[in-house]
């Protein structure tokens, strides 16, 4: 049997506690935590029990934090959660960051005690399916959401905790490994790849990427089953060894993405130059502070305008913040990778994964991924059509390059599929550190190797 993180394996129902995840007994069992402490009908610890205020204060804050983000999570939430006032908030810790980063580490102890295992004694398909389902339910828990989103805010205030978090999650994946590195060693799967790299990665196919961070409505049990055989096929056999359609319409939403227009008279319109270091502006005060936080009085400073001249021409805040996101998706769109298509297929697609990554790894567009994570409430649309252009863009290339060596175009789930191994999905999202030229080169290489010809021996 398998354990996702914090997922006890039980034939009992779980629910998610901000200590972690609890177990809830069947015909009016007791509720408890992950640390067995029973719980009330709401969750918390029953009265008994709350005797640390301290402990009273982390519990409330993590709900407020993980249903609402950090940006819109209030000391008033967190008081009025916990039954508390706002002094006795103060008086045990000095601010809502304190909290937060006690709250999280709370969070991260809990988890700690729940990493993933693995039971070798199945087929290497099975034991796969079982840890990918877990992995893909847990994921998808709001909670669990809450707590990426945490991680998010994290990596731009936090970076200890930052750091933390990341090891906790590439710690997840040890078990995986360690299990991928005895199959190494029986000779049933290749050996030029590295398990704790195969790991994670089998853990992004398994959850569709960063696709359900930003935006994408959340599948059913079904899908999820179907996305997660479909990864494990891919991660093992390859696309080479896969009968796909020819989907060409995959790349469709390419011909879909116009440039954002700005409202008003042309008279009235801001200049290009201006226009363009206002964005600038813009976007730094959105990256910096987040959308909640942001001031259009310091973006109007900025650059020399009137907050009524920004008004004016974007109609509100949230007007500027999504004629920024358009623009960029705009801009998105229209880059080109340049396929090597005199080499052979396996050195092409590694160069076509490394460009991928190294665009990636751009600062501003893991900032704009971490903006837009945290803000896919506000823009769904937007942030589900970043993801999905950017996709298509690398589609664009890797369609061109395998059909120039006599391979079928590959479908919207392959191409989706290349684009997490080739970007390594959420890994990097949350680092203080980008990896060297020398470790891209290696995670690129790898990737493509897993997309073309899969992990397992023939």
């Amino acid at each position: 049997m398998l354990r996702a993180a914090g997922l006890p394996v039980t034939s009992r129902r779980s629910t998610w506690t901000s200590a972690g995840w609890g177990l809830r007994g069947e015909c009016g069992d007791d509720v408890r935590d992950a640390e067995g402490q029973r719980l009330n009908r709401t969750g918390r610890p029953s009265s008994d029990q709350r005797h640390d205020p301290r402990e009273q204060i982390l519990q409330a804050a993590g709900e407020v934090f993980f249903r609402n983000g950090f940006a819109r999570s209030s000391i008033d939430m967190i008081a009025a959660t916990a039954h508390m006032s706002k002094k006795s908030i103060y008086d045990a810790f000095p601010s809502k960051m304190a909290i937060f980063e006690a709250a999280v580490r709370r969070t991260l102890e809990a988890a700690q005690k729940n990493l993933a295992s693995v039971d070798p004694s199945g087929g290497i398909a099975e034991t796969l399916a079982e840890y990918g389902l877990r992995l893909f339910r847990g994921f998808l828990d709001p909670a669990s959401f809450g707590l990426f989103r945490a991680n998010i805010v994290a990596a731009n205030q936090i970076p200890e905790l930052a750091d933390d978090l990341h090891a906790l999650r590439l710690a997840m994946s040890r078990n995986v490994a360690d299990y991928l590195m005895a199959l190494q060693a029986d000779l049933r799967l290749v050996a030029d790849i590295d398990p704790l790299s195969a790991a994670i990665r089998f853990g992004g196919l398994a959850v569709g990427g960063s696709r359900y961070f930003l935006g994408t409505p959340l599948p059913g049990r079904e899908v999820q089953a179907v996305m997660v055989r479909a990864a494990i096929d891919l991660f093992l056999n390859g696309y080479g060894r896969q009968i796909t359609e020819d989907a060409g319409d995959s790349l469709s939403i390419l011909d879909t993405v116009a440039e954002p227009a700005l409202e008003g008279t042309a008279a009235l319109r801001l200049s290009p130059d201006k226009l363009d270091r206002l964005i600038d502006a813009a976007m730094i005060e959105f990256f910096d502070k987040g959308y909640p936080g942001a001031s259009v009085d310091r973006i109007a400073i900025a650059v020399g305008a009137s907050k009524a001249t920004i008004y004016r021409q974007f109609g509100s805040k949230e007007g500027l913040f999504r004629f920024i996101i358009r623009r960029v998706i705009f801009l998105s769109s229209r880059a080109h990778f340049v396929a090597d298509l005199a080499c052979d297929v396996d050195e092409a697609v590694a160069a076509l994964a490394r460009q991928a990554l190294d665009w990636h790894l751009e600062p501003w567009n893991i900032s704009m991924h971490r903006l837009l994570i945290q803000e896919s409430d506000l823009v769904p649309d937007l942030a589900e059509q970043y993801h999905d252009v950017r996709v298509a863009v690398l589609g664009r290339a890797l369609h061109r390059l395998l059909a120039a060596h006599g391979w079928p175009r590959p479908d919207a789930s392959a191409t989706r599929s290349f684009y997490a191994l080739a970007t390594f999905a959420v890994r990097f999202l949350t680092v203080q550190q980008m990896p060297a030229d020398e470790q891209r080169g290696q995670f690129s290489r790898e990737g493509a190797r897993l997309f073309l010809r899969g992990y397992a021996v023939i």
